[in-house]
């Protein structure tokens, strides 16, 4: 299983994940992580994408709800087995 390490923060009421040489945005976190699905998946391989939040950017408004919010792990089906 390949695997891949982005960084979630949230800026000017988007969800942001990057890494180097890769910026994947969406207005919502569902949406992000289909974009980061269609970009990150493997032809054969599935692929195990690490989503870590940058808590010091996440809103004010936001950090109230960070004990909900915690990192994980979105595992990456192979594009050939995809439907």
């Amino acid at each position: 299983m390949n695997r891949r390490e982005l960084v979630l923060s949230y800026e000017r009421n988007r969800w942001r994940a990057t890494a180097p040489g890769l910026e994947i945005v969406h207005a919502e976190l569902r949406g992000l992580e289909s974009l980061i699905e269609a970009r990150l998946a493997d032809e054969r391989a599935p692929v195990a994408v690490e989503l870590k939040f940058d808590a010091a950017a996440l809103p004010r408004w936001l950090r109230q709800y960070h004990g909900h919010y915690c990192n994980y792990t979105l595992f990456v089906t192979p594009r050939g087995d995809r439907p």
